[in-house]
């Protein structure tokens, strides 16, 4: 134990006064080196832990007061899922209803129903496409508000592609995609409605 200290004494004596100042003042700054890289850090540790209290905060405080806009948010997101009929709409039928209310003699042609797209959580977007042929603007405006206008039922224009046979003529030959949305039904709930009827 002894041998240690008295090496480290022989090797002070050794050193000149200016050299053994230039050591303390090496051994200070390192000292204070140290001390303040383990203020920043610890700072930087009080800083993470203010801010993940602030937000703890922040929502509690969110909780407290605007806990009745989340809740009416919630019922307002209910009422348009009720919107979303469950029942499927008949394209064909709609079309056909239009045409006759506004189209008088037209008729619409090149009819397809692509498949079904599974939007998740049982929701699922029906696509139908069809042409139409020697319309006017007016007459499609009036024949796409009747499709549209389905009460229960979202159903809109999702693509309208226009082309004119020739730049005289107003008539002009139109191919739509219609899009709707429909949730879908468990088998036990449509079992359930067959039973009931």
């Amino acid at each position: 134990m002894t041998a240690p200290v008295g090496a480290l004494a022989g090797f002070w004596t050794r050193l000149s006064p200016r050299e053994r100042n230039l050591l303390a003042l090496l051994v200070m700054v390192f000292f204070a080196m140290a001390i303040g890289v383990l203020f920043f850090l610890r700072g930087d540790s009080f800083i993470a832990s203010e801010d993940r209290i602030s937000d703890l905060r922040r929502g509690i405080q969110l909780m407290h007061t605007k806990g009745a806009v989340y809740q009416e948010k919630l019922k307002e997101k209910a009422e348009r899922e009720a919107m979303i009929a469950n029942d499927p709409i008949e394209f064909a039928i709609i079309l056909e209803q239009a045409t006759k209310a506004t189209l008088e003699e037209k008729s619409t042609s090149n009819e397809e129903e692509k498949p079904p797209l599974e939007l998740g959580e049982g929701l699922v977007k029906r696509i139908y496409s069809f042409e139409l042929r020697r319309v006017t603007l007016e007459e499609l405006t009036k024949f796409l508000q009747k499709v549209e206008d389905q009460p229960g039922h979202i159903v809109f224009a999702e693509r309208i592609k226009v082309r004119s046979p020739s730049a005289v003529e107003d008539r002009i030959n139109v191919e739509i995609d219609l899009a709707t949305w429909e949730m879908k039904r468990d088998e036990e709930e449509r079992d359930k409605d067959e039973e009931d009827e």
